[in-house]
């Protein structure tokens, strides 16, 4: 398995390192939805998994689906402060794929 992009799964860069406990790589399109919203987060992407890749990023949750598409559904009935939309970048062949998931903004705020 080469360089990809721990946050999408995708394998065509570039590439940038971000830094922390561990130094991860991440596509620029990642790096620009996380830079610019910070009540956005993108949904976990682990291509290495036979069964369950895609994972929930919201702090406390741990659940892990087959498609990312699930994201969309478990979302709407887990965790009503967020809504989650599942994104084709680029189809086959070298198909990217992620779920953008947003915080619901208050009505009354």
């Amino acid at each position: 398995m080469g360089p990809h992009c721990s946050f999408c799964g995708t394998f065509t860069g570039p590439f940038s390192q971000v830094e922390g406990l561990f130094t991860v790589l991440i596509c620029i399109p990642c790096l620009e939805v996380r830079q610019a919203q910070p009540d956005t987060l993108l949904g976990l992407h682990d291509p290495g998994q036979p069964w369950d890749k895609w994972g929930c990023p919201i702090d406390g949750c741990g659940q892990w689906f087959i498609g990312p598409w699930d994201l969309e559904w478990h979302t709407a009935a887990e965790h009503p402060d967020w809504t989650a939309t599942y994104e084709l970048l680029r189809p086959y062949p070298n198909q990217r794929q992620r779920v953008v998931f947003r915080r619901v903004e208050d009505p009354a705020g």
